[in-house]
């Protein structure tokens, strides 16, 4: 346990077998009330796990706010067992939509995978981390409505948008205190996952810059992100998340010009990822769901720009550059 502002505390909760080791817990205790942000995995191990943090903290059920960043299993995992617990559980419409309609998500899911190429990888929902992970059934909650206020002793949170990660990702910020609970939107030496979610959820990529741009412009001190070590200068880390981005924009142009028509397969395979693999065939099966998301997440920015367009045929896209 380990006190990172006045009556703000850290929690590594583990995330079994999993790259990314640990989520941070953050718990912000009030008199009447206190709030936990996020839960981990739907596992055993974490479920005993969770369950210390309340005992430890001294934390009642009835008085405790779960709020909930993003969609991912890895923060919403538990949401479920501690609202039967009385645990009141705030997230966004928009990803507690997606959270409660699992067949239609996942279906989405799958025809991505196929739509991007991984069907000659033999890809399968089931080995899916997200899918292995999920919540049990529906997910009773009240909806974090951008703009809102949430008062938790000293502190009033406004909640504020932060999608590009997941659709509707949101934030916690204390104006007063120059706070912002960002959940996986910025990491220190990890670079969020930005993802292809469907042509009906539009640009995701740069919905993610207009979102690191709004919080650029923002004055934090503290930074609490949700996972590894916290993020020490805010400003500085968002310029090394966007010159990451566009040198992933020109490999991706890069790998275009290889072929007229390059899958979506095809483009992830000529790009550079810090993996413990020799090529993208030995990636492990999710890594590969992982890869392919992003990729089609940067082939899209760059089809909103008007540089590239696609063919689609026999259910699998094809990329083409314009110019």
């Amino acid at each position: 346990m380990r006190e990172v502002y006045h009556n703000i505390f850290i929690e590594e909760l583990l995330l079994p077998n999993n790259p990314l080791k640990y989520l941070n817990v953050f718990i912000i205790k009030g008199e009447s009330r206190s709030m936990i942000i996020d839960c981990g995995f739907n596992m055993e191990e974490t479920k005993e796990i969770i369950l210390n943090i309340f005992e430890k903290h001294g934390l009642d059920f009835d008085n405790t706010i779960l709020y909930l960043t993003h969609l991912h299993s890895d923060h919403v995992g538990l949401a479920t067992f501690l609202r039967e617990k009385g645990v009141e559980v705030y997230i966004s419409q928009v990803d507690g939509d997606i959270l409660n309609n699992p067949d239609a998500t996942w279906d989405a899911t799958y025809k991505n995978a196929m739509l991007q190429g991984l069907s000659e990888d033999n890809f399968k929902i089931e080995e899916h981390p997200g899918y292995k992970y999920a919540i049990t059934g529906k997910l009773d909650y009240t909806e974090a409505v951008i703009g809102d206020s949430l008062k938790i002793g000293d502190y009033d949170f406004e909640i504020i948008d932060l999608s590009g990660h997941t659709p509707g990702m949101t934030g916690l910020y204390e104006k007063e205190h120059r706070l912002l609970f960002c959940g996986d939107h910025i990491l220190q030496r990890i670079t969020p996952n930005i993802t292809f979610w469907g042509f009906e959820y539009g640009d995701s990529l740069g919905t993610y810059f207009k979102n690191l741009d709004k919080v650029y412009d923002m004055e934090i001190v503290h930074l609490f992100s949700s996972h590894r070590e916290l993020v020490k200068d805010h400003r500085e880390r968002i310029d090394e998340l966007k010159l990451h981005h566009e040198k992933r924009l020109d490999e991706v142009r890069n790998a275009l010009t290889l072929k007229r028509y390059s899958s979506i397969r095809d483009v992830t395979k000529q790009l550079h990822w810090d993996i413990r693999s020799n090529n993208f065939d030995e990636f492990p099966q999710s890594q590969k769901s992982f890869a392919t998301g992003e990729a089609h997440a940067h082939l899209e920015h760059l089809r909103y720009r008007g540089e590239v367009d696609y063919i689609q045929k026999f259910e699998k896209l094809y990329y083409f550059l314009m110019i």
